[in-house]
């Protein structure tokens, strides 16, 4: 299989300006192929958030190009940082005057500027006899930058000047209104109430069709300003060209991408990389003047969202390895997804975990999972499964006498499942780990296919696929609630809404604040409670250790082969500390690595001299009656899977696919997608 080129595209994928985004989703699905993944970065249509994306994407390093950003002022700010990192920009929308003047090159703007706009509303307004054109906006920096432009414009036999306040109209009057669609519907509104019912433009982020179901029967007489063909005309030329560039060359990067794509354009530009106008064209070339068409009775623009509110066929709440994995499987369904992460502020359980994968669980349930997930990923090929960061080192389970019953009928059910495991004497431990102390112990399951991973790269490798299939992560998006929707569910983020058909919470410790009294109780268990984990870094001299677990004394430990902690024995030991806050930390105290290094010494003796080189410690979720993983009870309807008491990292994969059938299920009874 050739090797996958990435293209990021950055444009407002939520918040108020998301129907915009739209339109680069449309297309990044459109044009999806094998070797071509196109991975969406939301910018919320803010310049500032747009230079901290732009930031985001050449941190990473492993772009070809970039298509976006619609707001132009976060692409003027973005475009230095682009440059200096060598990668093409395509800028299918972004319509700012000069906006790559002096530029050199670097980029290609598919779009005509708003001073052509600006003359076409002139010239729109002269055409029907009408002597004076005064010039409002939203008051957001976007319409009164475009006011501005539009007031300075010579544009006889028109008078142009700025809407007053107070402004009584007069016959002949016409209003052009700058700005955001959502802010001069907001005018158009308030200009009739009143009373003025003369004819109305507005400038080109009104040519969506939310723009008409928000100005309602206010829209009688308003008139939108667009690119010619439509907006959408001028993304998908864009895509086309970029795809058709990269296909046809998947190894060209920087100034020869830019001369493939220029050569697979369907249009011409000047050396900065503007669309080339020829002279003597007419002053609003490349833009169109249409009447606001109204809207359906009964029908929105983002499906029944309010205008502020991104629509998602299932939002993921918990960006961990079992949210990522879920989210990387329902967006390959073709289901809208929103991955929803909350930060680095809020690091999930994933980001502390041990990371030992094993096929055998004391548990039965958790045992279905684990050689679940063996047969979904930690058992396949070494190539694969390095892709997520797993290391084959062999897995040992060491059991009490109580324990060897249940192990018995676990070693043929992983047997059964293609697994190889064996039970093991306490003999048979000495003379394979001479190393080892299991004295203490009845037996063993071994496993030589198991091993460790490192979290973070699993993680990351099923974040990068949700992206790949068109999922869109938001960020630093704190989740404060989920409430009940006529069309599923409202999730409340800071600043923001997410509108979802269906849930899924795989938020960890920070589950019982968003399901509170839905998550069912076990037995005995008044609800699920979270519990610190901690454990330390210990210099292991070079000796070669299977992954472990010791179900007699609760200690564990395995291998580091990555960072941080590269060579050491990563240890931990049970702490009786419960319903403690949600979150982790990298420092231990003395006396907590001396807890964990007397505990740990029972198993590897030679751990009483060895250095310990730090430690960290995190937080889990526990439950009596084992995890949660289903459809909870009351609405929104929600998916939850959470409560791993400390194990879940090696179920991961099946976790996620149980999670992520019962969504998809859900939609396709909806008829959201197809079976």
């Amino acid at each position: 299989m050739a090797e996958q080129v990435r293209i990021a595209v950055v444009g407002p994928f939520s918040g108020p300006r998301s129907a915009w985004g739209e339109l680069l989703r449309r297309s990044a699905r459109q044009f999806t192929e094998p070797s071509l993944v196109w991975e969406l970065h939301d910018d919320r249509g803010d310049a500032e958030c747009g230079v901290l994306r732009a930031g985001d994407v050449t941190d990473d390093g492993g772009y070809a190009a970039v298509i976006g950003h619609f707001n132009s002022a976060g692409a003027e700010g973005a475009l230095p940082l682009y440059r200096r990192a060598g990668l093409p920009v395509v800028l299918p929308l972004a319509t700012r005057p000069g906006l790559l003047a002096g530029s050199g090159g670097g980029a290609l703007r598919w779009c005509p500027d708003d001073l052509g706009q600006l003359r076409a509303i002139a010239a729109a307004a002269a055409g029907h006899g009408l002597a004076r054109l005064l010039v409002g906006h939203d008051d957001s920096d976007y319409g009164r930058h475009l006011a501005a432009l539009f007031t300075a414009l010579p544009a006889p036999p028109l008078a142009l000047s700025a809407l007053p306040s107070p402004w009584k109209p007069r016959a002949g009057d016409a209003v052009a209104v700058c700005g955001t669609h959502v802010g001069v519907a907001g005018v158009v509104r308030g200009l009739r109430r009143a009373g003025f019912d003369g004819r109305l433009f507005a400038t080109d982020d009104c040519s969506v069709g939310e723009f008409a179901e928000l100005v309602g029967t206010a829209g009688r007489d308003v008139h939108v300003t667009r690119l010619a063909g439509g907006p959408e005309r001028r993304v998908e030329a864009a895509f086309t060209a970029l795809a058709g560039a990269l296909s046809g060359d998947p190894a060209a990067r920087g100034e020869r991408l830019l001369a493939r794509i220029r050569a697979h354009a369907d249009a011409a530009f000047t050396a900065d990389g503007e669309l080339d106008v020829s002279p003597g064209t007419d002053a609003g070339h490349g833009w169109e003047i249409r009447p606001v068409r109204p809207a359906r009775p009964g029908t929105r623009g983002t499906g029944g969202a309010p205008a502020e509110v991104a629509s998602f066929d299932v939002a993921v709440v918990g960006a961990g390895v079992v949210g990522s994995a879920v989210a990387a499987a329902t967006a390959a369904a073709g289901a809208r997804t929103a991955l929803i992460d909350a930060g680095p502020a809020v690091p999930s359980a994933t980001h502390w975990s041990g990371g030992i994968v094993r096929a055998y669980d004391p548990d039965p349930d958790m045992r279905a999972l684990a050689v679940r997930s063996h047969q979904l990923l930690w058992g396949r090929s070494s190539g694969h499964a390095r892709r997520y960061g797993f290391r084959r080192t062999g897995s040992l389970v060491l059991l009490g006498p109580g324990d060897l019953p249940e192990a018995v009928r676990g070693v043929v059910e992983l047997q059964a499942g293609g697994i190889e495991a064996e039970l093991l004497t306490v003999e048979d431990i000495a003379d394979r780990w001479p190393q080892l102390a299991a004295e203490h112990a009845a037996g063993a399951v071994w496993e030589p296919g198991g091993g460790c991973a490192d979290p973070r790269l699993t993680t990351s490798e099923y974040r990068r696929q949700a992206l790949a299939t068109g999922a869109q992560v938001l960020d630093d998006a704190r989740v404060f609630a989920l409430e009940p929707h006529p069309l599923g569910a409202l999730v409340r983020l800071d600043g923001s809404s997410v509108l979802a058909h269906s849930v899924v919470v795989a938020a960890g410790s920070g589950t019982p604040a968003l399901l509170a009294e839905r998550l069912p109780a076990g037995a005995g268990t008044a609800e699920p409670v979270t519990r610190r984990i901690r454990y330390g870094y210990f210099d292991r001299g070079g000796r070669a250790l299977p992954a472990l677990v010791d179900l007699v004394t609760g200690v564990w430990g395995r291998p580091m082969p990555e960072e941080p902690g590269a060579g050491t024995l990563l240890v931990g030991r049970p702490v009786d500390e419960w319903g403690v806050p949600p979150g982790g930390g990298t420092q231990l105290t003395p006396e907590q690595v001396e807890y964990v290094r007397d505990g740990a010494s029972t198993v590897w003796p030679w751990l009483r001299e060895a250095r310990c080189l730090g430690g960290r410690h995190g937080t889990d979720l526990y439950r009596k009656d084992g995890p949660l993983l289903g459809v909870v009870p009351g609405e929104p309807w929600t998916v939850v899977a959470a409560c791993w008491s400390g194990g879940g990292f090696k179920t991961a994969p099946a976790a996620a696919e149980s999670a992520a059938e019962k969504v998809l299920a859900n939609l396709r009874r909806q008829g959201r997608i197809s079976a």
